[in-house]
């Protein structure tokens, strides 16, 4: 399926995400949620009603409220640009604080081109409410799925 020039759902869920056209639009992240390997929806709906209603609040009201995770603003790699997405390896979160995430790559990468980044891309990215990164203040509010080609 191509979708706004992005192949198959991953790259559908990412266009959604990211959709500032139409005003006081917001959705809400769930991947993290994923309790049914059979069912991409989750069968825990308290969790995805808090998101919606916390972002309903914020988008639709105006209240000063926090609903949702980090959103990735920069992205700075040290070395060369890449030239191919074939091949893509998990990374370790090596520190964080409130306003920066710092990776490394795998030692299989050393010296070799780096393509992209990617976060919560797989159709299930991680175990039940155990994704990479959540807000530093609301624990139940996961950053939203992320792609950038360097």
């Amino acid at each position: 399926m191509v979708f706004h020039g992005y192949v198959g759902v991953k790259h559908l869920k990412l266009v959604m995400y990211q959709n500032n056209v139409v005003p006081n639009v917001f959705m809400a992240v769930a991947l993290d949620l994923r309790d049914d390997p059979f069912d991409v929806h989750p069968r825990t709906k308290h969790d995805v009603g808090y998101r919606l209603s916390r972002a309903g609040l914020a988008v639709a009201y105006g209240q000063k409220v926090e609903y949702q995770g980090p959103i990735v603003s920069n992205v700075c790699c040290q070395g060369a640009q890449c030239r191919s997405d074939t091949i893509w390896l998990s990374a370790e979160i090596t520190s964080n604080n409130a306003l920066s995430v710092t990776i490394k790559a795998p030692d299989l990468c050393n010296g070799k081109l780096l393509y992209g980044i990617r976060y919560l891309w797989l159709e299930t990215p991680c175990p039940f409410k155990q994704a990479a990164i959540y807000s530093s203040t609301d624990s139940n509010l996961p950053s939203p799925p992320y792609y950038k080609v360097l």
